[in-house]
């Protein structure tokens, strides 16, 4: 690369991510992670000795993305878009296998193009990546207390202007410390995340993903903590009413329509008032899985109406 991150930048980025670490081993409770420990009961592998495979970043075939836990429940400081967010994970796939090894990564923006129409739509989702902001809670190795780190998603980075020309990018080095000591992730399914529709149901669809190995088979939330997993930015769908309107209820729709898991959600009530949400997640059956996979080698066209009031999404305990 040229002046624009020069070697003298990637040095002292490099210095930074292998002088510091950070604890991802207590990021939840230790009841949560007994449950974590249970999917690898003989090894301590870390997400980034899993590797990228297939063709994620083309939306016609089949790949698997590594995706590492913390940047599945993360809280988005800058919410993005559906396009936005498989962007991030086409250039997150992209580098993956050589994400320990390699500071700076590029990749031809033509690969990228599978939801953008234009360079100029590719360019706006560089600027917003460029400028979102997250929250990754984390133990800090300095105090060993628990803490919220605010990261950027995207470092430095270059665009060559020519239509058929590569972008150039990196990750900053605070969340490379985080990646690179994370212990649990989600497969992604690339397939699947290009057929859903909606950025709601593919976040869903990561956390599922992220938690379906695990031995417990269902999670409490409070409301606010679900909406902000799921990317409703701040000031929208406040009432409970629309929350689960405009966010929950399609993208529960979507992810049972369309994944190879079920999933329900339990809506905890104290008094008058929604104060929890469980999220509970099951393997399909053999026959359930065909259909599903069947539903994304239809036509877009009538999906909705093929799987509107196929079943009750949201249900409610009785009230306290």
């Amino acid at each position: 690369m040229n002046s624009l991150v020069d070697d003298l930048t990637f040095r002292q980025h490099a210095y930074r991510v292998s002088s510091r670490t950070i604890d991802t081993d207590t990021y939840y409770t230790e009841g949560f992670e007994d449950h974590e420990k249970a999917k690898l009961p003989s090894t301590r592998l870390l997400a980034t000795d899993m590797k990228v495979t297939g063709q994620p970043l083309d939306p016609t075939h089949m790949g698997r993305i590594i995706k590492p836990r913390e940047l599945v429940d993360i809280i988005e400081l800058t919410p993005l878009n559906r396009s936005e967010t498989i962007l991030y994970n086409q250039l997150l796939a992209n580098a993956w296998n050589n994400i320990r090894t390699q500071l700076v990564h590029k990749v031809l923006k033509a690969s990228l193009r599978g939801t953008h129409e234009s360079n100029d739509r590719l360019e706006d989702a560089f600027d917003k990546l460029m400028g979102a902001w997250a929250k990754i809670r984390a133990r800090d190795p300095q105090t060993g207390d628990m803490a919220t780190f605010r990261v950027h998603l995207l470092g430095t980075n270059k665009e060559e202007d020519r239509d058929d020309g590569y972008f150039y990018y990196t990750f900053p080095p605070d969340l490379l410390a985080v990646i690179q000591q994370s212990k649990a992730w989600a497969t992604i399914k690339s397939h699947i995340m290009y057929a859903l529709r909606s950025k709601y149901s593919i976040r869903l669809y990561e956390m599922v993903e992220r938690r379906i190995g695990l031995m417990k088979q269902h999670e409490e939330f409070t409301v606010d903590e679900f909406r902000a997993m799921l990317g409703v930015p701040e000031g929208k769908l406040e009432r409970f009413a629309d929350f689960n309107k405009h966010c929950l209820k399609p993208a529960l729709a979507e992810v049972n329509q369309l994944t190879d898991f079920d999933v329900q959600m339990l809506a905890i009530k104290k008094g008058r008032t929604v104060e929890k949400l469980r999220l509970a997640w099951f393997k399909k059956s053999p026959a359930r899985l065909k259909a599903a996979h069947d539903e994304r080698e239809r036509s877009r066209i009538g999906r909705e109406a093929r799987r509107h009031g196929s079943v009750e999404l949201i249900r409610f305990d009785a009230e306290s």
